[in-house]
């Protein structure tokens, strides 16, 4: 009896265990909060560019994930797998690393498979040798709080103080030599293994403790002051404090002994197994020597998608995602902002409606009860419930409408009640679209192909949209007026108050397309389209834009949460419009929003809803959205969605220019020439690297930053030479931005053509040349006008002739018969005194023609002409007139040339003579002004002015003066003008160049003036 009665009390304590063991998994799996299986898997394989032979991975302080292998170390941004090269000429001990560790302070510390270890910081290396201490492998690296760096080997363990390793010795009071794996527990202790025994050494000691526990083990995770997590060689094992402060083991049940674990942000324990991928511990973890079986543990393998069933190693980086290394790749685990509920296999169509119990799921192709009820993120079948829904309809209440093939179900609590469909309705198999019920209770169903019917108790009624009967309506719901909105396709809605229904379409601002969602939150209605979304509000209708890449279309679930912020599912995904982003919308509808997109890097899973079921969005009590596709029902809890915060650290990894590589550039000189340049860059955003944005300035040459989303590049091209800095910053997956950014100087020196040598010397070639043209130029006018008074001079020397001998000679003839005859006159008659006074006159004219004569015949004066010259005239020419003359003269005096300033100065005294003999002025003014480009003179009365028809005809009948002016100044190379003055009296303004009437001595160096020669 004794026998039996132990036997069944032995009996009971196992199932009692059992039964706690259970319970505890159940506990834990529904209070974590998610399923390993639920968060976001990603892999990478040799496939993706990832290395073989992976032994170990660690974080370092930027951010980057590093590989260490048996071909050598390997950084990882998300994206690319990077092979390290060293920046100098220094290279690593061995390509084959075993261990791997990143301080807290910066750097990478690498040990190799046949001894001696490495640091590497900013890409250069310091390597220490396989010797001494480092003639074993390394087996492992930890930091203690207080900074310094231990490592351990099969020679023993060894402190890095004041940059130089020390070997710890017997002092210490450690009783091994060979050390596997020392870890840290959550105070700051130091525990390893002897050989024999664990002991250890509390923080700011110098000696050891002995535990006096036996056995091979190694430290995996320190999840409280009170407990460490030991892998054995078998098993999984609890090292647990007791009461009186010495330390216990406590066993596991889990059958596996793993080789590296880490603990995720949710508290949860992850190991990693050599046979079967990775396991997970969910939290919260059960207490200390509570016992611990497989049973609580959550398992990945290679069935489940994991690269491999052999993971080497399990961390967690700054941003909260899990890293697992296999043998053949590496996996990430993170939680996803949406999650999956599982659904029935065959599953193609999900309605969604919610009563008072909770969230209905209606499902189609699934065989028997397809309604369920969401219970703790399962599917709970209703008993009884017809097969192949196709839709719901329920307000919150208690009454649930089913929309089945061809059928129309009323379920009340737990009981279901078959509805016949409207007689007149033809034709099988009949969908019904969607449904909503009026204030009276009636029931709207709309069937597909054959319009909106009413159902009043049992009798159906069709419903007859006066504008709108020949649509199809795809959508349709009760605001809080009790109106009733239904969704058309080719943008048009109707609204049915009572008997009068009011409908909309383009004309009135409805742009959504065909309307397959309606929702409404306050003042306002929501439509939402296969086009896009509309807003109806105080009686218009206006759309929502888009300013971002991101564009909304394929509306066909809409949920404006009680907080104000709107939720879409659509074509590309969950879209999120916050309340502030809606609140600017609603005020002014020519706002674009900010968006933000939810898609498969977040959860989302399944194929969008193109027709029904409808709606495909809902807001649970709880405050949950859910989201229906095709095959799959996903959710977020908007008050939980974690952001993240962590700013990524931008690099610049390298710098080709026109095919050279340089690594890490930095302040580097390039060779002249250079045409292309490409900057390669990165950073360190591990959580969602596909949504890592990039912009990039090339300061000394672009004027802003230039915008490269996710592109990892910048090209340049023929940029001239100089001093450059290359700047990138990067944001994260949810926008916050790198604080600094990265920076690579460089120079790029001229080439000869671009140097100021080469400048210095095109500018002497091109003054010379200008020079060369300035002179020829200035030749070529001085011969122009040289040719002009040589062939002036030889007019004039036939002009001389030719009067000579006909008109004076003929002139003489008469004078002569003249003066005979007034000799036969008497003495004394008062006739030949007047004979003889107009002789005597004839004679003087006859005097100054032969010096006009001989002045036509002589060559022409060496005398220089001066501005004097002009002075004088006016000075002889006053007798001669009762108006007051004046001369004056502006700028700088400069000698003329002979022959222009002679026949400068004869234009000026014809003008100045026709103003004294024409003009009738009081004052007459003589100016002359002296300039770099030209010498201007100006003649200005004011007399009457010229009559306008001289004006118009250009001379006086019979007069030759103004024509002669012309004449002279055409032939001199300059420009003449004669206008009226509006106040009265007339001005003749004589303009010659500079290079006509200067001396070449006093012509006026200018850069520009060239240009000016060629005007004349």
């Amino acid at each position: 009896m004794i026998g039996l009665r132990r036997a069944l009390q032995l009996l009971l304590g196992i199932v009692a265990a059992v039964l706690s063991t259970q319970l505890l998994a159940d506990s834990a799996r529904t209070s974590a909060t998610e399923d390993i299986r639920q968060l976001y898997h990603s892999t990478w394989t040799v496939r993706d560019g990832a290395p073989v032979g992976i032994w170990r991975i660690a974080q370092s302080t930027d951010g980057f994930l590093w590989i260490a292998t048996n071909s050598g170390l390997y950084r990882f941004d998300g994206v690319q797998f990077t092979k390290f090269r060293p920046a100098e000429g220094v290279a690593l001990l061995s390509e084959n690393i075993i261990a791997l560790f990143a301080p807290g302070t910066g750097g990478l510390w690498l040990g190799y498979q046949f001894g001696g270890i490495s640091f590497i910081r900013d890409g250069k290396i310091t390597n220490y040798p396989a010797a001494g201490i480092f003639a074993s492998s390394s087996t492992g690296f930890l930091e203690l709080k207080d900074g310094t760096l231990w490592t351990s080997t099969g020679q023993g363990m060894a402190r890095f103080v004041h940059n130089q390793w020390q070997q710890m010795g017997p002092e210490w009071g450690f009783h091994g030599r060979s050390v596997f794996r020392p870890f840290l527990d959550a105070s700051g202790t130091l525990w390893a293994y002897n050989g024999k025994t664990l002991q250890y050494l509390p923080a700011g000691e110098h000696s050891f403790h002995d535990t006096h526990i036996e056995g091979k083990f190694w430290g995996l995770l320190a999840d409280r002051p009170d407990r460490i997590w030991l892998a054995g060689e078998y098993d999984l094992v609890e090292l647990v404090r007791v009461h009186d402060g010495s330390w216990s083991l406590y066993p596991t049940h889990v059958d596996f002994s793993p080789g590296f674990a880490a603990q995720a942000r949710d508290g949860s324990f992850w190991m990693a197994s050599d046979q079967s991928g990775v396991f997970r511990l969910p939290a919260p973890l059960p207490s200390p020597s509570v016992p611990v079986s497989r049973g609580l543990l959550e398992n990945f393998a290679a069935k489940d998608g994991l690269t491999a069933d052999v993971s080497i190693q399990v961390i967690r980086d700054r941003e909260g995602s899990m890293w697992v290394a296999t043998e053949k790749g590496l996996d990430q685990f993170r939680p996803a902002a949406l999650s999956s509920v599982a659904m029935p296999l065959g599953t193609n169509g999900i309605s969604l409606a919610q009563d008072e119990d909770g969230l209905l799921v209606g499902v189609k192709n699934v065989r028997g009860p397809s309604l369920f009820r969401l219970r703790d993120n399962k599917l709970v079948p209703i008993p009884h419930s017809p097969e192949g829904i196709t839709s719901i309809y329920a307000e919150g209440g208690a009454d649930v409408w089913l929309g089945v093939t061809s059928q129309l179900w009323h379920m009340v609590g737990s009981r279901f009640t078959k509805i016949p469909m409207p007689e007149d309705v033809n034709g099988l198999p009949l969908e019904i679209q969607t449904m909503t019920t009026d204030s009276k209770g009636v029931l709207w169903a709309s069937i597909l192909g054959h319009g909106t019917f009413k159902l009043d108790g049992d009798k159906w009624t069709k419903f007859k949209a006066p504008d709108a009967e020949h649509f199809a309506v795809l959508s349709i719901m009760r605001d809080h007026e009790g109106h009733i909105w239904q969704g058309f396709v080719h943008n048009n809605v109707a609204i049915v108050t009572g008997d009068t229904t009011r409908t909309l379409g383009p004309h009135d601002g409805v742009t959504a397309g065909n309307i397959l969602a309606i929702a409404e939150r306050g003042d306002h209605v929501w439509l939402g389209g296969t086009e896009g979304l509309s807003y109806y509000r105080n009686g218009t209708i206006h759309s929502i834009l888009s300013c971002s890449e991101e564009s909304i279309r394929g509306v066909n679930g809409i949920v404006e949460s009680a907080d104000g912020n709107l939720w879409l599912n659509q074509a590309s995904g969950v879209i999120f419009i916050s309340r502030d982003e809606i609140a600017q919308a609603l005020a002014d509808p020519r706002h674009r929003v900010t968006v933000r997109l939810y898609n498969y890097l977040d959860g989302l899973t399944g194929t969008p809803v193109q027709l029904r079921p409808l709606p495909t969005a809902i807001a649970t009590k709880d405050g949950r959205i859910y989201f229906a596709a095709r095959h799959e029902l996903t959710w977020i809890d908007p008050a939980h969605i974690a952001s993240n915060t962590i700013a990524p650290t931008a690099v610049v990894d390298e710098l080709v220019a026109d095919g050279h590589e340089y690594l890490a550039p930095s302040g580097i000189t390039l060779d002249k020439g250079i045409q292309n340049l490409r900057f390669d860059y990165t950073a360190s955003s591990l959580l969602i690297p596909q949504r890592v944005h990039f912009r990039y300035m090339l300061e000394g040459f672009d004027k802003s930053w230039q915008d490269a989303g996710i592109r990892r590049q910048a090209f340049y091209s023929k940029i001239p030479p100089g001093h450059y800095t290359f700047r990138v910053m990067a944001s994260n997956n949810d926008g916050i931005w790198s604080p600094i950014s990265a920076m690579t100087p460089f120079y790029l020196p001229p080439t000869f053509r671009q140097s100021r040598y080469f400048a210095a010397l095109l500018a002497a070639i091109t003054a010379t040349l200008l020079s060369l043209l300035h002179k020829l130029r200035l030749r070529y006018a001085t011969n122009q006008v040289r040719s002009r008074l040589l062939e002036r001079l030889r007019e004039r020397e036939s002009i001389a002739q030719d009067l000579h001998d006909t008109f004076f000679q003929s002139i003489q003839v008469l004078l002569l018969r003249f003066y005979t005859a007034t000799k036969q006159l008497p003495q004394d008659d008062p006739a030949r005194q007047s004979y003889e006074s107009a002789l005597k006159q004839s004679e003087l004219v006859m005097r100054e023609g032969r010096e006009l004569l001989l002045e036509l015949r002589s060559e022409p004066s060496r005398e220089m002409p001066h501005h004097t010259t002009f002075q004088q005239m006016v000075e002889d020419l006053q007798p001669n007139t009762t108006a007051s003359l004046t001369f004056e003269i502006e700028g700088r005096p400069r000698e003329l040339a002979a022959d222009a300033g002679r026949e400068a100065i004869k234009i000026a005294r014809e003008a100045l003579a026709n103003a004294i003999r024409h003009s009738g002025a009081s004052r007459i003014e003589v100016l002359l002004a002296f300039s770099r480009s030209h010498l201007r003179v100006i003649v200005r009365d004011d007399g009457t002015g010229i009559p306008a028809e001289i004006f118009r005809q250009g001379h006086r009948e019979g007069h030759l003066g103004m024509i002669g002016m012309r004449e002279r100044a055409r032939q001199l190379g300059a420009r003449i003008e004669i206008r009226r003055i509006l106040s009265g009296g007339t001005a003749v303004e004589l303009l010659v160049p500079a290079a006509v009437i200067y001396l070449a001595e006093n012509l006026p160096r200018k850069r520009t003036s060239y240009l000016d020669l060629l005007k004349f």
